[in-house]
């Protein structure tokens, strides 16, 4: 029994040292921590773009820039990831999915996602819409994001993006800067 728990407290040692201290968190972990700390709560008036607008206050960060390249079509930084369906033909990309990281922002336009999931099918749709990417797996592939003002609900909340079941749309991922 003993050595189990010395076992234990040397895991939350090396756990707690290897922890960036908050004044020397890089931005991206600022942004994802202040999702983090307002989940379920509303930010701002409740839209999705002022998740954005308020963690990009909080840490620092420039905020949107300038619409590129409608109205309404939202800047955040340097485009780091691009993609685009239009029905069954496959989606157009530039840059590499594997550079999207944790604290970027993610703007939607006319998107719609289908697939399959454990149990059947999924579908999720958007006009426009506004993300922060939480964490990322497969190569890019899926996307784990903080949104707000999604399924009438003006609150934080998780949700999951697959890429390679996006049908509709694009999607651009930007890097924040200070």
């Amino acid at each position: 029994m003993r050595a189990r728990i010395a076992l234990i407290v040397g895991c939350f040692a090396v756990l707690q040292i290897t922890a960036a201290p908050a004044g020397q968190q890089t931005l991206a972990e600022k942004i994802v921590a202040f999702c983090q700390e307002h989940k379920g709560e509303q930010v701002g008036d409740g839209e999705c773009a002022s998740l954005a607008i308020h963690a990009l206050r909080e840490t620092g960060a420039k905020t949107r820039g300038h619409d590129f390249p409608d109205k309404g079509d939202y800047t955040w930084g340097t485009r780091v990831f691009y993609i685009e369906a239009q029905g069954e033909s496959a989606a157009k990309t530039e840059g590499k999915a594997l550079d999207i990281k944790p604290g970027d922002i993610i703007q939607l336009r006319d998107v719609k996602f289908k697939g399959r999931r454990p149990g059947g099918t999924y579908s999720m749709t958007f006009g426009h819409h506004t993300a922060i990417v939480a964490g990322v797996e497969e190569g890019g592939e899926v996307v784990h994001i903080f949104h707000q003002n999604f399924g009438g609900k003006k609150i934080v909340m998780n949700a999951t993006y697959k890429l390679p079941d996006l049908k509709e749309g694009w999607l651009r991922f930007y890097r924040p800067a200070l």
